[in-house]
Order: structure tokens, then sequence, then C-alpha cells
């Protein structure tokens, strides 16, 4: 009795699998076979259809800036002096520590003259004086100068000019207006002053300033405002 209640309790799934089983007995090897591959297709879960990625819009480039190309400096005309420029190495063509007389060779429209011991000067009609004090032996440029001054009729001679624009003729603001780092290096009488911009490294560029007006320009080894080149 308690036997029979045992198999009574048995699930009706495990009842359906039972039939299923028994009426599988008849069947061949491939039909059965057909039958597990149909029913196992049909308990399988259909294939998720993978949404395709939304593309991302590519960004337009932005067009690149090119930057405008500097302007090539002008080249030093020997026969030019507007072309030449004052700086701490040198004046236009003119190289401080070049071999002399060679080194000015090319100034063929200039006549060249010599001072007094050690200073030679290069000069032209209608062109600022070039100075030039040699070694102490005479085969090398120590220091450049360029001078000159307004006329009678205010013209100022044809000048170099340094690489912020002051030539002879600027004004002593402009001057400092150029060059912040201006130095105060000597004084020569109530209204001429000497001043200097650069370094010792590099060498220096000198200014001579009378009645607040560039009347002299320098390029030399240490900061120099001499009252006279010869004496």
């Amino acid at each position: 009795m308690s036997r029979t209640r045992r198999f009574a309790s048995i699930p009706a799934a495990l009842g359906l699998g039972t039939l299923a089983l028994l009426g599988l007995a008849g069947c061949t090897l491939g039909e059965a076979k057909a039958i597990e591959s149909s029913a196992t297709a049909s308990s399988s879960p259909p294939p998720s259809e993978s949404t395709p990625p939304t593309p991302t819009p590519s960004s337009t480039p932005k067009s690149s800036e090119v930057p405008e190309p500097e302007p090539e400096p002008v080249a030093s005309d020997p026969a030019d002096v507007a072309t030449w420029e004052v700086s701490a190495t040198g004046i236009g063509p003119i190289t401080r520590g070049a071999a002399y007389p060679g080194s000015i060779e090319p100034l063929t429209s200039f006549t060249v003259e010599e001072y007094c011991p050690g200073v030679v000067g290069v000069s032209r009609d209608a062109t600022v004086g070039v100075a030039l004090q040699l070694s102490n032996d005479g085969t090398e440029i120590g220091t450049i100068w360029v001078n000159g001054r307004a006329g009678e009729g205010g013209s100022i001679p044809i000048s170099p000019s340094t690489a912020e624009g002051i030539t002879l003729g600027s004004s002593a603001d402009e001057l400092a207006a150029a060059y912040p780092d201006l130095q105060q290096v000597g004084q020569m009488s109530a209204d001429t002053f000497g001043y200097a911009v650069g370094d010792d490294a590099t060498g220096w560029i000198d200014f001579i300033v009378d009645g607040d007006v560039v009347t002299a320009m320098g390029s030399s080894e240490v900061p120099r405002a001499p009252k006279e080149l010869c004496g």
C-alpha cells in the first residue's frame, strides 16, 4: 500500500518523458537522430540579431594655418652702406677680429687712410665715416665705428642701421625705446653721452649721443665711449 502511493507521487513530467522514450523504441537510428535534431532546434532560442554600431561622423579636419615666412635678411653689399647692419660682432662686411688689411679689400669704392697709429679711416663722399681701431700688432680689426651728423641742409649721410632700426640721426628717445637694457657708459661733455648694449660673451653695440641725437655707433668687445680715437 505504501509502495503504490510512492509511485503515484512521481511528477507527470517524468511520465511524459518515459512515453517519449517508449515511442522512440520502434524508430531507426537515423529517424531517432532526426527527431532529436528537430527537438533540439525547436528548443534552442532564435539567434539574437545584433544591432550594427552607429558610425561616428568623422570630424572635418581644421585647416592648418600656414605661418608667414620671416623676411630674409638683406645681404650686406660692400658698396651700399644702407645695407650694412651694426651688430655686436661687426658693421656690415667689416667683422671684429678679421684680418687686416685683407678683410677690407672688398671695399673698393672707399678710400683707406691711416688717421694715427692703430686707427684707420675708411671714407667715401656722401657716406658716413668709418674708423677701424686695430689690434696692438695691427693685424686684426678690434673696434669699428661709424659716425656722421646732419649737414647744414639737415640731411644725414647714408647710414647703416641696427637690427632694431637705429641709425645715425636717431633720437635719444628712439634709442632708449629700441633698447630697454641700454647702459650709460660715459659722458664726454655736458650734452654728449656714451651708451652700450650687449654682453661680454658676444660683444657690444656702442652709441654716442650728442644733443639728444645719435652721432656715432660702434661694435666692440667691451663697452666704449671714447672722446677721441687718436689721442
